[in-house]
């Protein structure tokens, strides 16, 4: 390799198989965060000879076959990559050792800046998202939606901190077609059709009670929820009403009551205030705004898309906050 000496190449080559070795040895007791310190080690290590160019990483795959294929060329440029874009502070404050190596940097790959890599590494982590999950979150622009703030009734400070732990802007239906959106009742059959990926989507904590829940009030009075769940994170029952269009204000008054009689008839010392999600087609802001103002129950609005929805949704909404 033209320009490198030997003996630095080789000073390198010794201090990164002694970082393997202490790799190996630390897997006995946390393998994954000892192998992504290794390859944060590695890739610094390369990056500190960048003007040597790429045969110097290419000789360095060729004498570290003894490790195996995870010190390959590929892997090797991997690391490098991942030692430029994180510090040794942020691996320490983040839970960045503690997501397998593969879906980190898949992660790092797809990610555009890195706010959204540290929100996917945090919600991966949090989550326990597998690969091929992390993957379709991506694909369900999981960040930006997440970047857009839910409408909410106008609760204190500690009642709406429990209400974004449970309220999304928008639920991705990937599950659904254009075609399946005929009437509430085939929606509502869609989601149980699917209930695995719509609990995925809905987020950590929730758990289905019942769809057409029976309620009947001590009047004997029968009404039946459209989704009844619960939050076991929250410690709250959380009730669904699915409207197939538009966000409308007299839909807020059967979901006010829902929660309401939730909270009477079912709810016990250790569950925490329902809450109620009215899942609709899409919302005018002022509207739902204005309809939600004065309420004291913890109610909100999200809006459900299919997936060949979302790019067009999202635009609409950036578009909205750069005319603020």
């Amino acid at each position: 390799m033209n320009g490198i000496v030997d003996k630095s190449y080789f000073k390198d080559l010794m201090a990164i198989k002694e970082t393997i070795k202490k790799n190996q040895t630390n897997t006995i007791y946390v393998v994954n965060s000892a192998m992504i310190i290794t390859y944060y080690q590695i890739g610094t290590i390369i990056n500190q000879r960048k003007e040597w160019g790429n045969k110097y990483v290419e000789r360095l795959s060729r004498d570290l076959k003894e490790y195996g294929k995870g010190y390959s060329y590929p892997q090797l440029k991997k690391m490098s990559q991942f030692a430029a874009i994180f510090t040794i502070d942020e691996i320490g404050s983040q839970p960045v050792n503690q997501i397998p190596w593969g879906t980190l940097y898949g992660i790092i790959s797809k990610s555009s800046s890195k706010e959204e890599m540290f929100w996917y590494v945090n919600q991966t982590y949090k989550n326990k998202w597998s690969r091929a999950m992390v993957i379709k979150q991506f694909e369900l622009k999981a960040f930006q939606r997440h970047e857009v703030e839910p409408i909410s009734a106008s609760l204190s400070s500690d009642e709406g901190e429990q209400l974004k732990d449970i309220l999304k802007d928008t639920i991705a239906l990937n599950f659904i077609n254009e075609k399946d959106l005929v009437d509430e009742r085939t929606l509502k059959n869609k989601l149980m059709d699917n209930i695995i990926s719509f609990l995925q989507e809905l987020g950590p904590g929730f758990a289905l009670v019942g769809k057409e829940y029976k309620l009947v009030t001590p009047t004997r009075k029968n009404y039946f929820i459209d989704l009844l769940m619960y939050h076991t994170k929250v410690h709250a029952y959380v009730v669904i009403e699915v409207k197939i269009d538009e966000f409308q204000p007299a839909d807020v008054g059967q979901l006010n009551f829902y929660v309401n009689a939730i909270d009477d008839l079912e709810r016990t010392e250790q569950d925490n205030e329902t809450v109620g999600i009215l899942l609709c087609k899409d919302a005018d802001n002022y509207v739902a705004k204005t309809t939600l103002a004065r309420l004291t129950s913890k109610i909100g609005v999200s809006k459900y898309k299919i997936l060949e929805e979302i790019p067009e949704y999202l635009a609409d909404k950036l578009n909205d906050i750069d005319e603020i």
